[in-house]
């Protein structure tokens, strides 16, 4: 029996497994059904690269070589180039640039910068757009080549302190259909769509903005709201670590006194205190009238209410910022256009100028101080506001606010519902404003102010206002003192409220005082020389200079106002109408470089720098800027002439890289004013009551010996009798300086080029 069944089990185990060969076999020579492939992901485009939640700021260039080519970048870039000494780097990528500039020729650029926290994502991402995908593979190429020699490797140290350091690329370059993508290190596209799956072109602010903006060359959107969300989220993080820090402190307190033994009782031993005497100081009549102590007289109420006023018109409400700006720029014309548009949603507002919250627009307004202040205004501003709701707005009780304190977390502070900033000065005019004036004021308000001590980065402040003289010998006030114009809807009401005021404001009497002069539809009120105002039109203008309203009156008979002047109307066209607010400075500014530049004792800029100034501002033109809403929001618009900034782009580089020989002779009369100041001191302290000498001064701490010795200018001190001179030589003339320098008592900067002999008092004065 078993001899039959081991040969039959052995049969049937070899038929199985022929079957299942035979099947196995039959099963691979089946085709397989094809399987669906994964879809795949479309290349990124333009504008669907960014998502509408990654960045916080967006730029966008137009046209990228046409730019390029563009006069107005070439402008700017001769002064970088020729004055600023700008590294080997910069000159070979502008080089680049201007060779490849047709390749570019109708490309956009595209920088995504900020990224929005939590996010992994680079720093910048920047983004070149072409007409096809092999031209973007054929630049990818030619910049894989040519961007290693203007951004070389930079060395990245291994966490293991036995292995070198590693070399990595400091850029990052990937094609992605027909865009070129460049990141500081290496990133994957698909990561950006995972932040979102909603484009940045889709959002209505973004949109908004771009679309005011499409004819622009350069186009940027700051999401605002972003930026605010992002700061919230890393103040949380400080304040989480923060709290997680003070409570690991504490349980480490905690567990520190349940280590430590209990300390034992000691009874309390009495100590003795000795008696404290009680000193009586009595202050005599005498002591009075010497001054010791002083008794500060109580500030004037007037004074007190106006400076209570003034500081709750930059503190009484919280800012409230757009959601997004969307900023455009073009240097098609002569003047450099800048223009900011404030969007939010729908049934959202902000603040016109969120840097003064209260100044809150009126309605738009055809400005009419223009026809009122005179031709020769330097700088004035006008704009329509809401007087009731400023005032409102101030006189509304604070809200709590949150502070950070010492240990860095945040603290309410309450502060007390605080009365009216008006209700004093109201107590002191015995007034009420909001019922008595604004119902007399109108909307528009305008300023007119000097240029003085008015600069641009690189170069310097604007002259100093200049005094008219009359027939008669006596002066008409400052050429430009400040005035204030404010509209009025009655006159006669304002007129019978102004003495009123005039004597709330702490100047009893004065109003007997007042001189009415009247001149056509005029009238000039002035207060024994020490002020006045005018009615002029339907303005009432005012000044802290007593004859600068006359002189406005006498432009406006003349009919020599702002508005007939030709610059005025000519580079104010641009500007819509109605709007609600403008300012203009006059080509008086422009001018002043043009006469600082062609000094020829100006001794702090190269001949260089000074032939690029002089040949820059020969056309001086003004600064005009209009603000306005179309319904989207805000408008700000600036114009600025090409050509003052190209002084200011001058003047920076310029004083980036002086040539050597100015250079000492800047840190020469660094070190004279070091000098004269450092008299002053000696004599109160070491000298006692006389001035030192160079080494005498440099031994007292008072003036720095590297300085001296560092400059390339031997210095002299000389002391004669009560006072004392200081004058600088080149050490090696024409190779460590050029011009010698002399200083005295006077503490005015003299010289000249002596061929390396001493300056005296007699060289005319460097300013």
């Amino acid at each position: 029996m078993n001899v039959i069944t081991r040969p039959t089990a052995a049969a049937l185990f070899l038929l199985l497994s022929i079957a299942f060969s035979a099947v196995a076999q039959q099963r691979r020579q089946t085709p397989a059904k094809p399987q669906p492939k994964p879809a795949a992901t479309p290349a990124p485009t333009f504008e669907t690269l960014v998502p509408d939640d990654s960045y916080n700021v967006y730029g966008e260039v137009r046209s990228v070589g046409q730019l390029i080519h563009s006069n107005a970048v070439n402008e700017m870039l001769e002064p970088i180039l020729k004055l600023g000494g700008p590294p080997k780097e910069f000159k070979t990528m502008v080089k680049w640039l201007k060779a490849h500039s047709e390749d570019v020729m109708s490309s956009r650029l595209l920088i995504a910068a900020w990224p929005r926290g939590g996010k992994d994502l680079p720093e910048t991402l920047i983004a070149l757009e072409f007409a096809s995908t092999a031209e973007a593979a054929k630049m990818a190429a030619t910049l894989q080549e040519f961007l290693p020699t203007i951004l070389p490797p930079v060395e990245e140290k291994s966490a293991d302190t036995t292995k070198p350091a590693v070399a990595r690329p400091s850029f990052h370059l990937q094609q992605a259909g027909s865009l070129l993508v460049f990141t500081p290190r290496p990133f994957v596209l698909n990561k950006l769509k995972l932040a979102s799956s909603k484009s940045l072109f889709d959002d209505p602010n973004f949109r908004a903005a771009r679309n005011r903006f499409n004819s622009e060359p350069v186009f940027a959107f700051v999401d605002v709201k972003g930026m605010q969300k992002s700061e919230e989220e890393q103040r949380k993080k400080y304040e989480d670590a923060a709290s997680a820090e003070a409570a690991a402190r504490a349980r480490q307190e905690e567990d520190k006194r349940n280590a430590e033994p209990p300390a034992p009782e000691v009874e309390a031993v009495p100590q003795f205190v000795p008696e404290q005497k009680t000193t009586v100081q009595v202050v005599t009549s005498t002591d009075l009238v010497m001054g010791e102590p002083k008794i500060e007289p109580e500030p004037n109420a007037a004074s007190m209410a106006m400076s209570g006023l003034a500081s709750a018109f930059f503190s009484a409400v919280e800012s409230k910022w757009p959601e997004a700006v969307g900023l455009a720029l073009s240097m098609e014309n002569e003047s450099f256009d800048l223009r900011a548009l404030f969007v939010n949603q729908t049934g959202e507002k902000s603040d016109a100028v969120p840097f003064v919250p209260l100044l809150i627009p009126g309605p738009p307004v055809v400005p009419e101080s223009p026809n009122i202040v005179p031709a020769d205004t330097q700088l004035f501003v006008t704009m329509s506001l809401d007087l009731s709701q400023i005032y409102t707005a101030m006189a509304k009780p604070r809200p709590n606010s949150t502070v950070y304190n010492s240990r860095g977390t945040l603290q309410t502070v309450t502060e007390r519902v605080h009365e009216s900033p008006f209700l004093a000065l109201e107590k002191q005019l015995k007034i009420s404003i909001k019922d008595d004036v604004l119902p007399l004021l109108g909307s528009e308000v305008g300023l007119s102010l000097p240029l003085t001590g008015m600069g641009l980065i690189g170069l310097p402040s604007a002259p100093v206002a200049v005094v008219v003289t009359q027939p008669d010998g006596k002066d008409n006030g400052e050429k430009n003192a400040p005035i204030l114009l404010v509209s009025v809807k009655d006159k006669e009401g304002v007129r019978a409220l102004m003495p009123k005021i005039i004597d709330g404001l702490g100047f009893k009497g004065v109003s007997a005082l007042a001189q009415t002069e009247r001149r056509d539809d005029t009238e000039v009120v002035s207060y024994a020389g020490m002020f006045s105002y005018a009615f002029i039109g339907n303005f009432l203008v005012l000044s802290s200079d007593a004859a600068a309203p006359r002189r406005v009156v006498d432009s406006y008979l003349k009919h020599e106002t702002l508005a007939s002047e030709i610059q005025f109307k000519g580079y104010t066209r641009w500007q819509p109408r109605p709007a609600q607010g403008q300012l203009y400075i006059s080509s008086a500014l422009m001018e002043s470089y043009r006469q600082w530049a062609e000094q020829s004792n100006n001794s702090l800029m190269s001949e260089q720098t000074k032939a690029f100034l002089t040949r820059l501002s020969t056309t001086p033109q003004p600064i005009t800027y209009s603000l306005s809403n179309e319904g989207f929001g805000p408008l700000h618009e600036l114009h600025l002439p090409r050509n003052l900034v190209l002084m200011g782009i001058a003047g920076i580089s310029g004083e980036a890289n002086p040539p050597p020989a100015l250079r000492n002779e800047r840190m020469a009369i660094g070190a004279l004013y070091s000098i004269s100041h450092a008299q002053g001191q000696y004599k109160e302290g070491k000298g006692n009551g006389s001035y030192g000498t160079l080494d005498q001064l440099i031994e007292a701490k008072l003036v720095s010996k590297e300085m001296i010795e560092n400059s390339g200018y031997r210095f002299d001190v000389t002391l004669t009798g009560e006072n004392w001179e200081v004058s600088a030589v080149p050490s090696e003339y024409g190779k460590t300086g050029i011009k010698s320098y002399f200083m005295d008592h006077a503490f005015v900067l003299r010289g000249a080029d002596h061929n390396g002999s001493p300056a005296t008092s007699s060289d005319p004065p460097i300013y």
